[in-house]
């Protein structure tokens, strides 16, 4: 359940998910069902691509099957475990949906996601193939459990049956052929982790989306540095992220953020936080200050509070701007 409000429009959303319990054909293959119902019901006034009655509701859903085989072999003598996991996802959206006037890149990390929209009250429709595959180098412990993950890859593309124009041109999945998506992480020690994300074009020659990036763990500390590039219909930006998040104790923790854009050599906003997190509850407070491209303008200050109830859903304030 979730509740966005905005200064356009009020928007009360309720997700039924279900999926079927895991279960292994005769050849290996585990499969499994998966089922989304979406109601919304909101008010809108002088939205773009919203009914502008007193009150409306809408009904949508998406139908899926998700399978994946293991392939796996051992080598005691060097003390690792390769798998090799080949990945699809049959999806089917019946119905409608409302042009999206934004979108983020698909990525390898939600291929095999149910919903890839980030609006929460849309299921993009139509009939979908995801496929894919991941291969991981983890340590061998001395009984033969797996142990640290060493290194990992992930590469795939959806397929549509149709192009469909109302879903968003930066996350490729408005063509019958999405970009290629993956990403790949390298430990060079317990301590320190590279990651790279990147996406190709569909004709496999031009790289769309590049992402660079390290992780710096320690006890209580994770700091995080990168370089993100975004080409042709993803955009064309240039990138350096920061993001350092510390625990304060077993149930706080405080994180700061700053994103710069190489292209005009400027800041684009920092953010400062602090969450309360618990086995049921996730309080905190955001103070975000975001900056414009054109100095004429003053750099916006806001403060926004969230609560996540587990495993209820999310709640988040507007944002008080300053």
């Amino acid at each position: 359940m979730s509740v966005y409000p905005s200064s356009c429009r009020f928007v009360f959303v309720n997700d039924f998910e279900w999926q079927s319990n895991k279960w292994n054909s005769y050849y290996g293959i585990q499969n499994q069902l998966k089922t989304l119902f979406k109601t919304v019901n909101y008010e809108a006034k002088n939205a773009d691509n919203f009914k502008t009655d007193d009150l409306n509701s809408e009904i949508s859903a998406a139908f899926g099957y998700f399978a994946n085989l293991s392939f796996y072999k051992n080598d005691e003598m060097a003390k690792n475990n390769h798998l090799i996991k080949p990945k699809l996802m049959i999806r089917y959206a019946p119905g409608h949906m409302r042009k999206l006037n934004t979108g983020s890149p698909l990525k390898y990390s939600n291929l095999f996601n149910f919903n890839k929209t980030q609006d929460i009250d849309v299921i993009e429709t139509g009939l979908s193939t995801a496929l894919g595959f991941e291969y991981k180098k983890s340590n061998l412990l001395n009984d033969k459990t797996i142990g640290e993950e060493k290194l990992s890859f992930g590469i795939g593309q959806i397929i549509n049956s149709e192009e469909n124009e109302k879903i968003h041109a930066k996350t490729s999945l408005n063509q019958r052929f999405s970009d290629v998506v993956g990403d790949s992480s390298f430990s060079i020690s317990k301590n320190l982790k590279l990651n790279y994300n990147f996406s190709i074009d569909q004709n496999y020659n031009d790289f769309n989306y590049n992402e660079i990036s390290s992780d710096f763990l320690t006890k209580n500390t994770k700091f995080n540095i990168g370089y993100l590039e975004e080409k042709n219909h993803i955009g064309n930006q240039e990138y350096l992220k920061t993001d350092l998040e510390v625990n304060l104790s077993d149930s706080g923790r405080i994180g700061f953020a700053t994103k710069r854009n190489l292209l005009t050599n400027s800041a684009e906003f920092y953010n400062l936080s602090y969450n309360y997190i618990n086995d049921c509850l996730k309080a905190g407070i955001l103070y975000r200050r975001e900056f414009y491209t054109d100095r004429d303008i003053e750099p916006e200050n806001s403060i926004m509070f969230t609560i996540s109830l587990v495993p209820f859903g999310d709640i988040n304030s507007p944002k008080f701007d300053r």
